[in-house]
């Protein structure tokens, strides 16, 4: 009982904490003038955005879906990709389903000899996949204003699988189907941003702690900084952040050659970061965007556009983004049928035993 106790007493010091530095970062923010660097792009922390008009755009929404399960000598998932296309060019509001309102979902069967970390990787990489492509497509079917994925416009992965193995055949698939992406992006209109629900992202506190010394005065509060060490992004931003106001834009990488996934890509130092407060009870959004057109007007409009699609005040994800989660999401009911069905073909075969932990009869 002390324990806890003393444990919720240093969790709530240190909320107190964070309150402050970001109660101090909103309070100065008309104060103070940011030297423009490579990291730093504005000379404003806090910039208050308006929500866009919608009529006359187009605005499309990507998300995917995946179950999956490992058996004794093969593994099963089911994949669906779903693009959600919101037309206001006509007056009015127009929803258009890519490829269709609920597709099939897509079924594969491997055989390969996966590890749990390796069938875990290789599942992920083949959603990425199977959403980017469906970017790609509906890009250059409907060439929306904005493309929004739901997460990163970069894969997340840090670990490439071994050279020669099955996991990293699929692993350059991914990346060759960002690259698509990147490249049909850059000869359209379209701006392609991604919309990360909850980010565990620290880059914007470092970049604050590294300015201390230059922007701020030298006698802050000595805590600022190890506050700034210990917190995400989006904890310290909860207190910084009105509704309708966003950071300064800053690129997503310090060293995109060195980045074990920017440096897959040509357009590694294009690729750039802000948050956005779309809801009035909710966290602030991470948004990573291409800036190849643009990059404190392209996050403007962005930001506008976002504000626009967030209607709910105690939840801030986009609509287009809700809408297309729940076209493409797959349950286990899903992944049962599918298994019971290759299970009637091909009879009870020795690859298609469950693992011993899920038939204990205790």
């Amino acid at each position: 009982m002390q324990l806890t106790e003393a444990l919720a007493k240093m969790i709530s010091e240190m909320e107190g904490d964070r309150r402050n530095v970001g109660n101090f970062l909103k309070e100065t923010n008309e104060l103070t003038e940011l030297k423009v660097d490579n990291e730093i792009i504005e000379t404003k922390i806090i910039h208050r955005i308006n929500a866009a008009g919608l009529n006359g755009l187009k605005i499309a929404g990507i998300d995917g879906g995946l179950v999956k399960k490992s058996f004794h000598g093969i593994d099963l998932m089911l994949l669906r990709a779903v693009g959600v296309i919101y037309d206001y060019t006509n007056g009015g509001l127009n929803v258009v389903y890519y490829p269709e309102a609920i597709p099939s979902p897509i079924p594969r069967a491997i055989s390969d000899p996966l590890d749990d970390l390796g069938f875990e990787l290789n599942s992920n990489i083949e959603r990425q996949i199977a959403e980017i492509t469906t970017a790609t497509e509906v890009l250059e079917k409907y060439e929306p204003d904005l493309l929004l994925l739901n997460g990163s416009v970069i894969p997340h992965y840090t670990f490439v699988p071994e050279k020669g193995s099955f996991v990293y055949v699929n692993y350059e698939n991914m990346i060759n189907a960002y690259n698509k992406l990147f490249e049909a992006v850059k000869s359209r209109k379209t701006i392609l941003a991604g919309v990360i629900e909850d980010s565990r992202g620290t880059r914007f506190c470092e970049i604050l702690s590294k300015m201390m010394n230059t922007n701020f005065d030298p006698n802050l509060p000595s805590e600022f900084k190890l506050v700034l060490s210990r917190t995400k992004d989006t904890n310290l931003l909860t207190y910084t952040l009105n509704y309708g106001e966003r950071t300064f834009v800053f690129p997503y990488s310090s060293e995109t050659d060195k980045h074990p996934m920017l440096r897959n890509f040509e357009v590694a130092k294009q690729i750039m970061t802000f948050y956005l407060r779309t809801a009035e009870f909710d966290r602030p959004l991470r948004v990573d965007f291409l800036a190849d057109k643009g990059q404190t007007d392209a996050a403007d409009k962005i930001a506008s556009i976002l504000l626009a699609l967030a209607s709910n005040s105690s939840y801030g994800t986009p609509s287009v983004i809700v809408e297309a989660d729940q076209r493409a999401k797959l349950s286990e009911n899903d992944l049962e049928m599918f298994y019971h069905d290759i299970l009637n073909k091909a009879g009870n075969i020795e690859s298609l035993l469950q693992h011993r932990r899920n038939l204990r009869p205790f």
